[in-house]
């Protein structure tokens, strides 16, 4: 394997005498220990490629990206997979038709759909999704494979209704750019999807933003590279694309190992956490914790406050994010839940909120959580992780609502300064 971004920023930086460009740091490690990887954060110098414009070794890395995810084509993003969304969702706008959503989303679907006056609707379930295709015409189906608890749901079915619809599949399967480093691990999209965004920096040794657009089909790439040299910021972070570069190296050379041990890891945890219980899921790496009558919100504050964190907690479920740099630590967090006093941290959340959602336009105010009662909420509001929305743009804000928001207020999406925007 090669390595052609790390490896040439390397070749720089042995030959660096001076960084009069871009960004401000110089290169510079001597400010503080914060600052110890600045000499790996470059711009697009000579040599060094540009990724909205890419012919040398950020195209290099990219074919070898999209060969080892089984895509055609491979698109870089430093900005995470929220820009990779942008990119669909302006291709679905240029599509005649509506895009349509199955099962549940993340909420940048939602509020770049508004953004760019893109026409959506939702379905549960493909048999949902049916009936709607006899009505409308799709340009474009999307769903989430996997979801935040390391759940799939089969595509193969999807794939074939999106071919009858004469839709585009786009599969935001985020949580599993790890999945093509290990037979052990479920397989990726890349047999269905026309599109999919992979966030390489949820589950892989990435810094935060990288994450890619993969593709099938030549028209499709070519759209979808016009449209990130559109969308995509032009001062990419270098920092972030050679630890993508590396990752996906090191993770093709001994991904099959690591996850192999990460899985013993996991099963000996199961073994020794005597609180709740595991839920079984597609993903062994993802590892969701039920602990009945709890509220984990708490149960995660009180691993935080004994310097362990995790990924999420939604209700009665934690949920861990193991990967072969911290499975050696499952024993210590096994030892951090056993010994919780869990007596005291009972559960009164309920994220079924009972609402009811109506057509209302008109003006947009910011309102106190507690005067909103009866009025008709102008965004999507939920907690993230995982960003599925709870309370939807159109929802009557009832009791429910308020003590869900007042809860979870520091946690929530859709919010602005604490206040919730409502339709006057």
């Amino acid at each position: 394997m090669s390595r052609d971004i790390f490896d040439k920023i390397k070749e720089y930086n042995d030959a660096v005498k001076a960084r009069f460009c871009m960004p401000g740091h110089s290169g510079q490690a001597c400010l503080d220990k914060l600052y110890s990887s600045a000499v790996y954060d470059w711009t697009e110098v000579n040599g060094l490629d540009n990724l909205l414009y890419s012919d040398g070794i950020i195209a290099n890395c990219e074919k070898r990206l999209a060969k080892n995810y089984g895509y055609e084509n491979a698109l870089m993003l430093t900005s995470g997979s929220t820009c990779g969304m942008q990119i669909s969702m302006a291709l679905a706008r240029s599509r005649q038709g509506v895009a349509l959503a199955i099962g549940n989303m993340h909420k940048c679907f939602f509020a770049l759909a508004r953004i760019m006056g893109v026409n959506i609707r939702c379905c549960r379930d493909l048999q949902e999704a049916e009936k709607l295709s006899a009505s409308v015409k799709i340009s474009c189906v999307f769903v989430t494979i996997p979801d935040y608890f390391g759940k799939l749901t089969p595509l193969k079915e999807t794939k074939e209704f999106a071919l009858r619809a004469g839709a585009l599949l786009v599969v935001d399967e985020a949580h599993s750019a790890h999945f093509p480093y290990s037979p052990l691990l479920p397989d990726n999209a890349s047999k269905y999807a026309d599109i999919a965004l992979a966030s390489m920096h949820k589950t892989l040794p990435v810094y935060g933003g990288g994450a890619l657009v993969l593709t099938n089909g030549e028209d499709i790439y070519r759209k979808c590279r016009i449209l990130r040299a559109d969308i995509h910021t032009t001062s990419p972070n270098y920092l972030v694309m050679a630890s993508m570069d590396f990752a996906d190296d090191y993770m093709a050379k001994r991904g099959e190992q690591e996850y192999a041990k990460v899985k013993l890891a996991v099963e000996k945890f199961k073994i020794n956490l005597k609180v709740g219980k595991t839920i079984d899921n597609d993903d062994f790496s993802r590892l969701v914790v039920k602990i009945e009558g709890i509220d984990c919100d708490k149960v995660s504050n009180a691993l935080a406050e004994r310097g362990v964190f995790a990924e999420m907690a939604y209700g009665d479920l934690l949920v861990f994010i193991v990967t072969p740099f911290n499975c050696d630590k499952l024993d210590l967090l096994a030892d951090m839940l056993n010994g919780i006093p869990l007596e005291k941290l009972e559960s009164d959340i309920d994220v079924d909120l009972g609402m009811q959602n109506v057509e209302k336009s008109g003006d947009v105010v910011l309102v106190a959580p507690e005067d909103a009662l009866g009025k008709v909420c102008a965004v999507d509001v939920g907690i993230y992780p995982p960003g599925v929305p709870v309370i939807k743009k159109g929802d009557v804000i009832n009791q429910k609502a308020i003590d869900f928001i007042k809860k979870y207020s520091s946690r929530l999406f859709g919010l602005a300064s604490g206040k919730v925007p409502m339709i006057e």
